[in-house]
């Protein structure tokens, strides 16, 4: 089974933290996004699975990033998508559907899973393989109930099951088993899957527009195609939207139950000195905190100093710098430096300088 992975986008709705980074690049306790999807994979999938990862926008830090921290455990590839075109500088690409068709000589006729770098099952995805080997059908796709189902794509389920539509968006309630972006087919339907895609592509596309994947799917289902359903009862973390990020930072943060939690070892070592620490908190290394409350529910980065702050419900990059800052339901860009400010919900991002005083 071959292994997808679209990476090319910009992650408009992550900006600003996106100008510098791309949006699998954020970090939440303690580790990037794309790491912790691909640890979950590692649990799922064999050692020298291959992935191919469809690049484009920071395409060099992706490269660079997987190559030195999963290329021991996969075997990684990297297809480029060239963009449409550039808007203030920013490059802007076709959509998901032509990312996806470039991987179509990596697959080669085999099974291909597809995951989405911006949703994470907090169970692994081994459930869903499961279905696949185990169930007569020619693709699975990965759901879960929602309560507001139209904000994601959707399934509806027949009589026998099987997925008798999908939609992207419904204005109006048809189904709340919403798509939690992985999707499995079987070599039997690959070629067609591709073949949809190509003929997708050329279509010419309008200001804005982008060549979907969920069309395809629906095509696919119109021809025939037997696509049931793997149900995740755990959350699926979003980790696309602000908002979503920082319910994901909760979530990773409850199940990682760390036994010595490592803000314990450096109190020990007087980097943490007068502060008090409501776990779950997440603290990098080479972090200096004094006069403080931190937590809960806090990811701090690496290489930061945090002094005389009061901080919740927060996610705080690398290099960071915290002076007379009380704050919950912020996400604090790399390298920003806060002074003397009252303020929830702050988001900003990297390089960003922020401070009240006259002095």
């Amino acid at each position: 089974m071959q292994i997808i992975c679209p990476l090319a986008g910009v992650g408009k709705r992550l900006q600003p933290f996106t100008f510098s980074k791309p949006k699998a690049f954020l970090k939440v306790a303690g580790k990037r996004a794309i790491d912790h999807i691909l640890l979950k994979l590692k649990k799922s999938f064999p050692q020298n699975s291959n992935i191919c990862f469809i690049v484009g926008y920071k395409k060099r830090q992706i490269i660079e990033y997987l190559k030195n921290h999963f290329s021991e455990y996969f075997n990684l590839e990297f297809i480029e998508q060239d963009p449409l075109g550039y808007s203030a500088d920013e490059p802007f690409f076709s959509g998901l559907g032509d990312a996806i068709l470039l991987a179509k000589d990596f697959v080669k006729g085999d099974d291909c899973f597809i995951f989405l770098s911006d949703r994470l099952p907090m169970e692994d995805y081994s459930q869903m393989l499961l279905t696949f080997h185990q169930q007569e059908c020619d693709a699975v796709i990965n759901v879960r109930k929602v309560e507001n189902p139209q904000f994601y794509g959707v399934v509806v389920i027949n009589e026998r099951n099987h997925i008798s539509e999908i939609i992207e968006k419904p204005q109006k309630y048809v189904s709340n088993y919403a798509v939690s972006g992985a999707y499995v087919f079987r070599n039997s339907i690959t070629a067609k899957l591709f073949q949809f895609l190509e003929e997708q592509s050329k279509i010419s596309l309008q200001n804005g527009e982008e060549h979907q994947f969920t069309p395809i799917i629906q095509k696919l289902i119109n021809e025939g195609a037997c696509i049931k359903i793997s149900e995740m009862h755990g959350k699926i973390l979003d980790f696309g939207r602000p908002n979503s990020l920082l319910d994901a930072n909760r979530a990773l943060l409850s199940e990682s139950k760390i036994s010595d939690p490592l803000y314990e070892t450096k109190i020990a070592s007087r980097k943490i000195n007068n502060t008090k620490i409501n776990p779950p908190v997440y603290v990098g290394n080479n972090v200096s905190i004094s006069n403080s409350v931190i937590g809960p529910n806090v990811s701090i980065g690496d290489n930061l100093n945090i002094e005389k702050s009061i901080i919740s419900e927060s996610v705080i990059g690398d290099g960071v710098q915290l002076k007379k800052l009380i704050t919950s339901n912020s996400i604090i860009g790399d390298y920003s430096i806060l002074e003397d400010l009252i303020k929830n919900g702050i988001t900003i991002g990297d390089s960003s300088y922020i401070a009240t005083s006259k002095e």
